[in-house]
């Protein structure tokens, strides 16, 4: 028997394989995108929603705010390229933004999903579209 009581497998203190998942929600954010020039004109605010995967364990391990992901700095990174980008589509947005999570962030995979409520329907409702993007071992 192991630490943990079943047979043939490691002691969970031994499993290094992170299953953490981070989500940020909600997040409002104010941009000038979309297909039509008035979109882009006067902007529209948006609402972003993130999940992530650390590459790693180390925050869990540690309890350290040095090995964890820094949400400030993650919500600056979306803010960065929603208020200072302007793309036709939302599909780009949310490429780009998911590209520069997991080119300044230790996480393996992230999803971002970006929500626009505008869209002068009289009935209401949003568009939403959501993009998913893994680091390349």
């Amino acid at each position: 028997m192991t630490a943990v009581g079943l047979p043939g497998r490691p002691p969970v203190s031994h499993r290094r394989r992170s299953l953490a998942t981070i989500r940020l929600e909600g997040l409002s954010v104010f941009g000038h995108h979309g297909a039509r020039p008035y979109e882009k004109e006067a902007g529209q605010r948006l609402e972003v929603d993130l999940e992530l995967e650390p590459s790693d364990d180390r925050a869990e391990r540690s309890d350290r705010l040095g090995d964890a992901v820094d949400y400030d700095r993650l919500y600056q990174t979306v803010r960065e390229v929603v208020e200072h980008e302007s793309f036709h589509l939302l599909e780009r947005l949310a490429a780009t933004t998911a590209e520069a999570i997991l080119e300044r962030f230790a996480v393996r995979r992230v999803r971002v999903r970006i929500a626009k409520q505008n869209l002068g329907w009289t009935t209401g409702g949003r568009a939403v579209i959501e993009v998913v993007r893994e680091r390349q071992a």
